[in-house]
């Protein structure tokens, strides 16, 4: 059995049609339908059921998917981290929970390691994540981590959930701001795609609240047209102090705490087991976990 087959029969799955998928693929029905069949002589069973709807995994197709999927993103791992020791470059990732500390680390690491190129990549957490999965990036910096037993993961410091608010909004001249009085307002959150989303849902559900028992105005894509929303009153969020910071700090928002929110979350340095295999990779690992510990202990005392 090739990789191609594997390939081609993920896409399979993904368009849930072996004619979109042979189209998309630019090979014919007959070959893609081959393939399928020596890639289910491989795992010996029969892993497709094949129906007027197109096609859907049997038991048996769905443990060998995820089978699949790790075999091929393995493979893309490895090519790009050989292509990263060629280049003398690495790749760090950072949720809007490192913006605060991420960029004095790049220029901890370009002192330490002169040679080594040190790119840095502001996404949503769970983004970071799977870009980790995929080689696309060497490390993250995270609030929120998806279990995967291919990730290492270690605590670098604490961050804090609160609710930020236009300087106008009647809440920034409360001394107290309870869960209860958020309901009163619009919400604006974030998508799925950050980990703050799902550090707010386990927050609620430890203090005994759902998401859905908010006004949800508004779900962006991006970190700073929430802001944005905010500052401008058209409603509130509930966020991450780091990420916050710097707004609060230039007075576009103001951040309270919630009294009776299970505020404090842990933030995480995370890679790869295959990254630490590799020498270098493992030292600078180290040398980036020493010096986030640091920076986010400083950062709390200032804050």
């Amino acid at each position: 059995m090739r990789i191609e087959f594997i390939k081609n029969f993920l896409k399979v799955v993904e368009t849930g049609s072996i004619k979109r998928a042979s189209r998309e693929l630019g090979v014919s029905v007959s070959t893609l339908s081959f393939q399928i069949g020596q890639v289910e002589k491989f795992y010996g069973a029969k892993l497709l059921k094949r129906g007027t709807n197109g096609v859907v995994l049997t038991e048996e197709g769905k443990i060998a998917y995820e089978n699949m999927k790790k075999i091929v993103e393995s493979i893309s791992e490895a090519k790009r981290r050989i292509m990263e020791i060629k280049s003398n470059e690495i790749t760090i990732a950072s949720g809007m929970v490192g913006v605060n500390v991420v960029f004095n680390l790049q220029t901890l690491l370009k002192t330490e390691y002169p040679d080594i190129k040190v790119n840095i990549v502001l996404r949503g957490a769970h983004d970071c994540v799977d870009g980790l999965l995929r080689g696309e990036y060497t490390y993250a910096i995270v609030g929120d981590v998806k279990e995967n037993e291919r990730l290492v993961c270690e605590v670098v410091g604490k961050d804090k959930l609160v609710l930020i608010v236009s300087p106008q909004n009647p809440l920034s001249k409360r001394d107290v701001v309870s869960v209860e009085d958020l309901k009163s307002y619009p919400l604006v959150t974030l998508t799925e795609n950050y980990g703050i989303t799902t550090s707010i849902k386990k927050a609620l559900e430890l203090s005994g609240y759902s998401l859905e028992d908010f006004n949800v105005a508004y779900t962006v894509d991006d970190y700073f047209t929430l802001l944005n929303l905010v500052s401008k009153n058209r409603g509130i969020a509930i966020t991450s102090l780091s990420a916050s910071y710097k707004a609060c700090e230039m007075g576009f928002v103001i951040a309270k705490r919630i009294e009776g929110l299970k505020d404090e979350r842990d933030v995480f340095f995370v890679t790869t087991e295959f990254v630490l295999d590799i020498y270098r990779y493992k030292e600078i690992a180290k040398f980036i976990i020493d010096n986030l510990k640091v920076l986010f202990e400083s950062f709390n005392e200032c804050v």
